[in-house]
C-alpha cells in the first residue's frame, strides 16, 4: 500500500498481466495530479490493461472525476492499453453517469467482470525492436515495418506505414538506442518510437505535415509519457476496410517479437 499524506492511498497489484489499481481516500485538487500520474505510469507499462477500483475513493467535486478521461486521452490511445473502471457503489455510479463520465472508459460493477472484458493484444500483433545507432537507422525501421505489414496482411499500408516509421525516427536524435514500436489492434495500426528526446513545436509541425503528406488514410499523432524520462511519439493509422489480415494461426516470425 502506498500512502499519501494528503489523504490518498494507492494499491497496485498485477493479475494475469493486468494492473489493478485501487484508490482509497479523498480525490481533491491536492491529490488530483497524484491520481493522474499513477494512472499514466500504469497505462504505459505495456501490460495488457489497467483496471481501476473506485468504490473507496471520495471525490470532493464530481468535476474532479474527469481525471480518468484525461488519462485515457493522454495515454490509452497508444499503445491501446485497455483502461476500465470498477464502480459497485450505486451513488458513485449515478454521479458519474449524471455527469456523462467517463466519456471513453467502460465501467463494471466488479473487478472480475472488468478483468474478463479486457481485450488482450496477441503477442504476434506487436513489434518491439531496438534500432541500431548508425546512419542506416531509417532503412532498418522501414524494413522492419514493411515486414510487419506483410505478416499482418495490411497490404494497403505497405506504402504508408514504413514511410511513417522513417519520418518518426528521422526527427529524433537520441544518444541512447531508439526502440521502434508497432502495434496492430483491430482496424488500427500504430507506428511509434520510444525515446528520451523531446521535440519542440517547430519539429512537431514539420513532422505532422510530412506524415500528412504520406498518409492516404485517417491518422492521429501524439506523445505519451513512458516513465524514466522516456516518452513515446506515435502515429495511429486507420486500416482500410479492404485490407485482409492472415489467419491468426500463421507461424510467428521471431524477429518481430524482441522485447526492447
Amino acid at each position: 500500500m502506498a500512502g499519501d499524506s494528503r489523504g490518498l492511498d494507492v494499491d497496485v497489484r498485477e493479475q494475469n498481466d493486468v494492473l489493478i489499481v485501487r484508490f482509497s481516500g479523498h480525490l481533491d485538487w491536492s491529490t488530483y495530479m497524484r491520481v493522474q500520474d499513477v494512472l499514466l505510469d500504469c497505462a504505459t507499462k505495456e501490460l495488457v490493461g489497467v483496471v481501476v477500483e473506485l468504490d473507496e475513493l471520495v471525490a470532493e467535486s464530481p468535476a474532479l472525476l474527469v481525471v480518468f478521461d484525461v488519462v485515457w486521452l493522454s495515454a490509452a490511445r497508444w499503445p491501446g492499453i485497455s483502461l476500465s473502471l470498477v464502480v459497485g457503489d450505486h451513488q458513485l455510479r449515478s454521479t458519474l453517469e449524471s455527469r456523462g463520465l467517463p466519456r471513453h472508459i467502460p465501467m463494471h460493477t466488479t473487478t472480475q467482470a472488468a478483468l474478463a472484458a479486457v481485450v488482450r493484444l496477441r503477442h504476434e500483433d506487436r513489434v518491439d525492436a531496438v534500432l541500431p545507432t548508425c546512419r542506416c537507422l531509417p532503412h532498418v525501421a522501414e524494413r522492419i515495418t514493411e515486414r510487419a505489414c506483410e505478416r499482418w496482411g495490411v497490404q494497403s499500408l505497405l506504402d504508408v506505414a514504413p514511410q511513417v516509421a522513417v519520418e518518426l525516427v528521422s526527427h529524433v536524435e537520441d544518444e541512447s538506442p531508439l526502440a521502434l514500436l508497432l502495434r496492430m489492434r483491430g482496424d488500427k495500426l500504430s507506428v511509434a518510437v520510444r525515446t528520451t528526446t523531446r521535440l519542440d513545436l517547430r519539429q512537431w509541425h514539420i513532422m505532422r505535415r510530412n506524415v500528412a503528406s504520406i498518409a492516404v488514410c485517417n491518422f492521429s499523432m501524439g506523445e505519451t509519457p513512458a516513465g524514466g524520462e522516456r516518452h513515446v511519439i506515435w502515429a495511429l493509422l486507420d486500416v482500410p476496410a479492404d485490407s485482409q489480415r492472415p489467419p491468426s494461426y500463421l507461424p510467428e516470425a521471431a524477429v518481430f517479437t524482441h522485447q526492447a
